[in-house]
């Protein structure tokens, strides 16, 4: 009856303690990985067994649903995360940074946060690493957050930090795109989101116009909107943009947006004729060509032929 009566105090402090927690944590949803590593830091100071940690948790996350300070994200197989009281109006770009810290919005998603399209997507789109990155960024995560207790508990049987694979939240379908090379992003002051910058948009734009309304509306938006984002569009092409990236971005902004800057000279070297030398990396090849940028204008309305009245 004793133990009884202990191990109940236990589980009852550790209930507090998680309480706190989640009431001071500044995201609206909370991944099964944190929401354990609290549990064992917790439970460590208690003096509680290895062999009793995955019990308890599931314990306290049954309790805390009963309260209702958390709930789960259905499927809880696949989202590996729980809302938070009160979070229920959180939007899906929220929650996705939440429960995946190594994510990021972008493409159509990211030109909506900052102004560029007036266009309300129906899909989220997010970037996140690889899966092989993914896993190697996590395990790094788990060593800075854990150190010595990594081994113990893992051996517990408590929650690895992993992906999460929903497909929907809500009523919102959720596209990851997994690069093995990330882009830039800033943390949304006040927040827990994070958004593709406004170089990193116009970058995604041309490599996946797809993702971001289809080519027309990206060059309708760099017609728009280039020239007051220039210098950001530049650095972060001249910096990270591969050859076809440079030459794609350095036709729409100077034979499109008739701007000029010193980096187009060394881009327009990158220009060399070839059959995957397209506007639109997705569409058909077009007889339609840019002399200067040595490529294929597989865009109808760039390339409608000016009539000469007799």
């Amino acid at each position: 009856m004793k133990n009884t009566n202990k191990l109940s105090e236990i589980n009852t402090q550790l209930l507090n303690q998680l309480t706190q927690i989640l009431a001071s944590h500044n995201a609206p949803a909370i991944s099964t990985y944190e929401l354990a590593r609290h549990t064992y830091s917790h439970a460590k100071k208690l003096g509680i067994k290895f062999a009793n940690f995955k019990t308890i948790f599931r314990w306290l996350c049954t309790q805390l649903i009963d309260i209702s300070l958390l709930s789960e994200i259905q499927p809880i197989s696949e989202s590996k995360g729980y809302l938070l009281f009160g979070q229920n109006k959180a939007s899906p770009a929220e929650i996705i940074c939440s429960l995946d810290p190594f994510a990021y919005i972008s493409h159509l998603s990211a030109m909506e946060y900052h102004g560029l399209t007036d266009r309300f997507p129906a899909i989220l789109y997010a970037t996140r690493p690889s899966l092989a990155e993914w896993k190697q960024q996590a395990q790094i995560r788990m060593t800075r957050d854990l150190h010595e207790d990594q081994a113990p508990y893992l051996v517990a049987g408590l929650p690895k930090l992993t992906p999460t694979k929903i497909a929907r939240l809500n009523q919102t379908p959720i596209h990851f795109c997994e690069r093995s090379q990330l882009g830039a992003f800033r943390l949304v002051s006040g927040s827990n989101l994070r958004v593709a910058t406004i170089g990193r948009t116009f970058l995604e734009m041309i490599r996946e116009p797809t993702l971001c309304g289809g080519l027309q509306h990206v060059v309708d938006v760099y017609s728009a909107e280039a020239k007051r984002y220039l210098r950001p569009i530049i650095d972060e092409i001249d910096r990270h943009g591969l050859p076809i990236d440079k030459v794609r971005a350095g036709y729409l902004l100077t034979e499109v947006c008739q701007l000029d800057a010193q980096e187009f000279q060394e881009w327009q070297k990158l220009a060399q004729r070839g059959g995957s030398r397209k506007l639109d990396p997705d569409g058909e090849y077009a007889t339609a060509f840019s002399e200067r940028w040595k490529l294929s204008i597989n865009l109808p309305s760039l390339t409608t032929p000016i009539t000469q009245d007799e």
